[in-house]
């Protein structure tokens, strides 16, 4: 045991409390980490192979290579941990093809971590969301994920504490950087209608102290908390008190409408950050944000770091942002994903009142059989070996098999999922691992998500591309048209 571990033993000798963090990497993350190094161990979670292989263990952080898109991986990876905090957005690329919209992948990433925290015997989990404004009216899709995941990761029995929080300002923090780049970039802005909403923000340093509570009282466990460090503004106000700090005079032309379009476009290439990243910030800002009154907020609240203390914490001495600590590895990590031509395709579907998943892997298969006249022929052998070939309607000998489907061992019985790996056809790649394909049903939710994870396409990518991908794609959303009119059709009956 080196001096550090030495150090950061309990005076008692007992082993220090584990935390599990998905999101380990990211900007909160590796403040979590390195600021509570000597009150936890940790087991950080990631997918990338150049963080693993880049990060020595230090800040008593042990790195695990897991795919938090695969249950078993991720039930192996939180094995031996008390605590786990869940940081995670889908809001970057996990292959070099993603049929999907954010908040699918949000359902199923969430669903992971619950099941793997339940099977693991987690004490306790923090999630770290967004604020939810108090005005009546639909949600942006990206707040409305945020309660989406909220509610998976409490489905589970586990105490789940909620911490709700805007922008979060810090060194390395994504949102901070694209203000510092509008301010210093944009020697005239134009201000669409959506600068004038209101929002809080905070700290990276109170957003620590939140979480260092939270882990230590037992008695702010289950609850949602909003946090709020700053004095609430609008995004116009954080852009010229921020241009003021970093001496910018700008010229402001204010204009009466939101132009959301537009304004992802130029933010995204004038900060130089994906679209991705750019389109979750500017929909939450169709709302005002404030962080509403609670006891950990009274806590937080009259020690809170000023927004200028915030701003001059995270710049360098040119006023420039200071990096994030994932854009270390993410070049590295973004050339992998586009070598390894792997497709995560991902929809959701209603789900028909009393289906569970092994009946919908059958019912898929009857379906697009019919559905193709037999020119696709979907049939399970005993061992529900799936296998889909393709030939002249009724012929049994002249058919080429494109692609096969063998059971997972670990979702053999269960009914709310049937996964498969995708061992075998003309259309896949021998890969290791191989791809899976799932179903997974949320009652709760009344829908189900189909997934493909990892598929390696034998066609040539750009083949594939244009082909394959748009073809499933546009068999996926027949299927779950198909599933909405038997919903329909249920409603009716009961009527």
């Amino acid at each position: 045991m080196d001096e550090t571990e030495t150090a950061a033993q309990p005076p008692n000798g007992e082993k220090l409390p584990v935390v599990v963090v998905a999101g380990a990497s990211g900007f909160v993350g590796a403040s979590l980490r390195v600021a509570l190094s000597k009150q936890y161990r940790w087991h950080a979670l990631t997918r990338s192979e150049a963080i693993v292989n880049r990060h020595e263990e230090r800040d008593n952080t042990e790195w695990r290579l897991c795919d938090v898109y695969s249950l078993p991986k991720v039930e192996q990876a939180m094995q031996g941990a008390d605590y786990a905090l869940y940081l995670v957005h889908s809001m970057l690329p996990s292959s070099r093809l993603v049929q999907a919209n954010f908040e699918d992948l949000d359902l199923l990433l969430a669903d992971n971590f619950a099941r793997g925290a339940e099977a693991a015997g987690v004490k306790h989990i923090i999630y770290l969301g967004g604020l939810i404004p108090d005005e009546n009216g639909p949600l942006s899709p990206h707040l409305r994920s945020r309660q989406e995941v909220e509610r998976v990761l409490r489905s589970r029995g586990i105490p789940v504490t909620v911490l709700r929080a805007g922008l979060i300002i810090g060194p390395g923090g994504s949102s901070l950087r694209m203000l510092i780049n509008i301010v210093r970039r944009l020697p005239v802005m134009i201000m669409p209608r959506w600068t004038k909403s209101v929002t809080q923000s905070i700290d990276i340093r109170d957003i620590v102290r939140a979480f260092t509570l939270c882990l230590e009282e037992k008695k702010l466990w289950g609850q949602t908390y909003d946090l709020g460090g700053h004095v609430p503004m609008t995004y116009r106000d954080m852009i010229l008190r921020s241009a003021e700090l970093l001496g910018k005079k700008p010229v402001v032309i204010d204009i009466p409408y939101n132009w959301f379009g537009l304004s992802q476009v130029w933010v995204s290439r004038l900060c130089g950050v994906s679209a991705q990243l750019v389109n979750p910030l500017l929909e939450s800002l169709r709302h005002s944000l404030r962080a509403r009154p609670n006891p950990l907020l009274d806590v937080i609240w009259p020690y809170s770091v000023t927004f200028e203390e915030s701003l001059r914490g995270a710049v360098d001495e040119n006023g420039e942002a200071l990096p994030n600590p994932r854009s270390i590895t993410q070049k590295t990590d973004d050339k992998l994903i586009k070598q390894a031509r792997r497709v995560r395709s991902v929809q959701r579907m209603p789900l028909p009142s009393g289906w569970d998943a092994p009946f919908i892997a059958k019912d898929y298969g009857r379906w697009l059989t019919e559905k193709s006249g037999e020119f696709i022929r979907v049939v399970a052998d005993a061992e529900n070996v799936i296998r889909f070939s393709i030939g002249l309607p009724y012929s049994k000998r002249v058919r080429l098999k494109l692609l096969e489907l063998t059971p997972t061992p670990y979702t053999r019985g269960g009914g709310r999922r049937r996964a498969f790996y995708i061992s075998g056809g003309f259309l896949a790649r021998k890969v290791a691992p191989p791809g899976r394909f799932e179903f997974r049903i949320f009652p709760e939710n009344q829908c189900l998500i189909a997934a493909i994870h990892g598929f390696a396409p034998r066609l040539p990518w750009w083949l594939y591309h244009n082909t394959q991908a748009i073809v499933h794609l546009l068999v996926m959303r027949a299927y779950a048209r198909y599933l909405k009119r038997m919903k329909r059709e249920e409603v009716s009956m009961a009527e």
